[in-house]
């Protein structure tokens, strides 16, 4: 049976017609080139080559066989690519999981331009999914990687949890609220108002940053309206039903009837992280992890 090295022979011979260069180029030495094409010519049943001492020309039965030959040759290098690539994670699928928020203030936006560019050729799969479904996601091996809002309580052991960015808390106010005008907010001067929250725990992701903030100021919320996204939220404050403590990044939603103020006199801030399995084996995943780490130093 012909194996990838006799096409390659023949394809390197049939380029070169010479024995030395086409046996330099092919790493071996003459005589095996030699022996190497008689064992060719033995399988087909047919002289591949016309050789003299002058020169070496192809043979019409070659010239049948070389553009098979070049297919297989071609093939077996493309073949070879993809594995190299797929062992390096450029080709394969990654699927991503993350919070609206991250969206707005740019961590995912920074995340996928960089990993994008070391990794054209990977299927990426982006899912939006609320944090209390990504870990259970995560967990059971659905999803790669998941970017959510911390903190998350009892975090399953399998699970790196690893924290890439503090977001400033802000205030979102109906654009005829007395405060509207202030260049900043203190939520002391909030005390009495009704505020829309997230549908989380106030032990969970960004509940977790509010309720902090709320008792930080010595207030007792009163929450009228919960919603899962910031941009339902939003629009609840931009019809006038309440005020709500949200992510600077959610500036950037241009709702009408809303502003936005920073929140004066308050230390609390809501943490992004990203979120895998230790014990995942995934190309993909060590080069978006890596991807990661390249651009940590600039600050996410």
């Amino acid at each position: 049976m012909l194996t990838l090295k006799h096409y390659e022979l023949l394809c390197t011979l049939a380029e070169d017609l010479h024995f030395g260069r086409a046996a330099m180029r092919l790493g071996i030495s003459q005589p095996q080139l030699t022996q190497q094409l008689k064992q060719m010519e033995d399988i087909v049943g047919a002289l591949l080559f016309d050789r003299t001492r002058r020169k070496v020309l192809i043979s019409p039965a070659g010239l049948l066989l070389l553009p098979d030959a070049r297919a297989v040759v071609r093939h077996a290098r493309r073949a070879e690519d993809v594995a190299l690539r797929a062992g390096r994670g450029l080709l394969g699928e990654l699927s991503l999981g993350y919070v609206g928020a991250v969206a707005f203030n740019g961590v995912l936006t920074r995340i996928l331009a960089n990993f994008r560019s070391r990794a054209a050729q990977i299927d990426l799969r982006l899912v939006m999914m609320d944090l209390d479904r990504q870990f259970p996601e995560v967990a059971a091996g659905n999803l790669d990687v998941g970017l959510v809002r911390l903190p998350y309580p009892d975090i399953p052991p399998e699970i790196v949890a690893r924290t890439l960015h503090h977001e400033a808390l802000w205030i979102a106010l109906p654009d005829g609220h007395p405060l509207a005008g202030e260049a900043e907010v203190s939520l002391s001067d909030l005390g009495g108002a009704d505020f829309i929250a997230t549908h989380l725990p106030p032990n969970t992701g960004f509940s977790a940053a509010a309720h902090a903030a709320w008792a930080e100021a010595g207030i007792t919320p009163n929450i009228v309206h919960r919603a899962p996204q910031f941009a339902a939220i939003v629009a609840l404050v931009g019809a006038g039903l309440g005020v709500a403590i949200v992510p600077e990044s959610m500036r950037n939603a241009l709702l009408p009837g809303v502003v936005y103020r920073p929140l004066r006199d308050t230390t609390k801030t809501a943490p992004i992280a990203l979120i895998y399995r230790r014990d995942r084996e995934s190309p993909p995943l060590n080069l978006f992890l890596a991807s990661i780490e390249a651009i940590a130093t600039e600050g996410l």
